[in-house]
């Protein structure tokens, strides 16, 4: 019996660990697949190929962080992509270049990129594997005018090279400390410290020769400088093409984005924009004040529909939606609710009645509405509220009061503009009647 139970409970555990694999393998984390080439060569020999392909199971969404410091400062929007793939093969260290179209596998028309010329080094091109290195002085090599790189004969791999600037202690100097010295964003670097900087890194190289590098350097320069830039900024790494149909955002900086399906975030560009600030607020639907960022020409920013995190005086205060798909000529970003803000909504007793005339039911309705400014600074506050629209011919509306609102008479809208100085509180009403047949009841409230 004891061994019965025992096996029962074997096989139970069995089916649990199957289960458990079963469920693995469902999981698209191995590499599938099959490519077929066909190759034709006039020569034999080993040669390399790299294949292209598109797949279906890699995508990017566009979200933001929109940051603003105060209602006086531009709004900071910072681009962002979430990256996923399941395409059952992790990408180890990749430079990635994301695009806002959706390629497509029949009848796709080319697009054309830029075509930057450049300098070809003929004796990099012929370099063996005798000496292969991504060392800054190789890097030099045929970038640099008035620099000279040689290798010390058979040398391992990523063995330094030597490096000789053209000048009174260049080509023809004998001594061991010919070499020019490094300066790396202003630090003077040693030799063996400056094959370190990854090349990737490097915005720009200056030669400095003799007399030049000398009265900067003193006697350390004797034999040239080397002077190195690095990049800063997020934006020295992205490079942003606005082609005819797409944006392209080409990242420099290497990225893991592994086969399970979980997010990468990626930091595309930054940008500064001025905002016109106002505050907003329809008591009648939320008594919460609203500030909106209103941004001009914000068709040159290429934003996409994506969800934004919006921080404001350096608070997280929640989220917003950036829908550029609309046709109006400003923005309009909400930034979320400020309590500094007090809006009130409130009925006026003394002034709503009901009066009966003969058949027909008078009834006046007027509200009070009180906005007061708790901030430091002053503020502009558009207030909206509204009054009935009657689209039957027994109802008849009339607005009484509107202090002075714009009034929208096709929806029933008003819109008051109002300037708040700091602690300042200022009041509008808003009061309309209908009249309607006697016994009937009307949703005036």
């Amino acid at each position: 019996s004891a061994l019965k139970n025992k096996k029962e409970k074997l096989i139970i555990l069995s089916k649990k660990i199957n289960n458990q694999v079963q469920e693995e393998q469902n999981k698209n984390n191995k590499t599938g697949g099959r490519i077929i080439l066909q190759l034709s060569a006039a020569l034999e020999g080993e040669n390399e190929f790299t294949v292209s392909y598109i797949t279906q199971n890699a995508y990017w969404t566009p979200y933001y962080d929109v940051k603003a410091e105060d209602i006086k400062s531009p709004l900071k929007i910072i681009y962002k992509a979430k990256i996923v793939q399941t395409t059952g093969i992790d990408w180890k260290k990749v430079k990635l270049s994301l695009s806002t179209s959706t390629p497509a596998q029949y009848g796709a028309a080319p697009l054309l990129k830029s075509w930057f010329l450049s300098y070809i080094n003929p004796v990099k091109v012929l370099e063996t594997d005798l000496y292969k290195s991504n060392t800054i002085q190789s890097a030099l090599a045929g970038k640099v005018a008035g620099a000279q790189v040689r290798s010390q004969g058979y040398v391992k791999e990523g063995a330094a090279a030597i490096v000789r600037l053209r000048g009174e202690n260049g080509l023809g100097a004998k001594d061991g400390n010919a070499a020019p010295i490094y300066i790396v964003n202003g630090a003077i670097m040693a030799n063996g410290d400056i094959d370190k900087v990854n090349t990737d890194a490097i915005e720009d190289v200056t030669v400095l020769q003799g007399p030049a590098a000398v009265a900067l350097y003193g006697s350390r320069g004797v034999n040239g400088a080397i002077v190195i830039t690095l990049k800063e900024g997020l934006e020295d790494y992205i490079s942003v093409t606005d082609n005819a149909l797409d944006v392209t955002y080409d990242i420099e900086l290497p990225y893991d984005v592994p086969t399970n399906g979980k997010q990468q975030i990626a930091t595309l560009k930054e940008a500064s924009v001025p905002a016109n600030y106002k505050y907003y607020s329809v008591p009648k639907l939320d008594k919460d004040a609203y500030l909106l960022a209103e941004v001009s020409d914000w068709e040159k920013l290429n934003l996409l529909p994506g969800e934004a995190n919006i921080i404001f005086e350096g608070t997280y205060v929640g989220k917003s939606f950036i829908d550029p798909a609309s046709t109006n000529d400003t923005l309009n970003l909400t930034l979320g609710k400020d309590k500094r803000v007090v809006v009130k909504r409130e009925k006026l007793t003394d002034y709503s009645s009901v009066k009966f005339l003969g058949l027909n039911k008078l009834q006046t309705i007027t509200y009070e509405l009180t906005v007061k400014n708790n901030k430091k600074d002053p503020i502009t506050l558009l207030l909206k509220d509204q009054y009935p629209i009657s689209t039957n011919k027994d109802i008849e509306v009339e607005l009484l009061q509107s202090s002075d609102a714009t009034n929208n008479i096709e929806i029933g809208v008003l819109t008051w503009k109002l300037d708040l100085a700091a602690g300042e509180s200022k009041k509008v009403r808003i009061s309309y009647s209908a009249k309607y047949p006697k016994g009937k009841v009307l949703n005036l409230n």
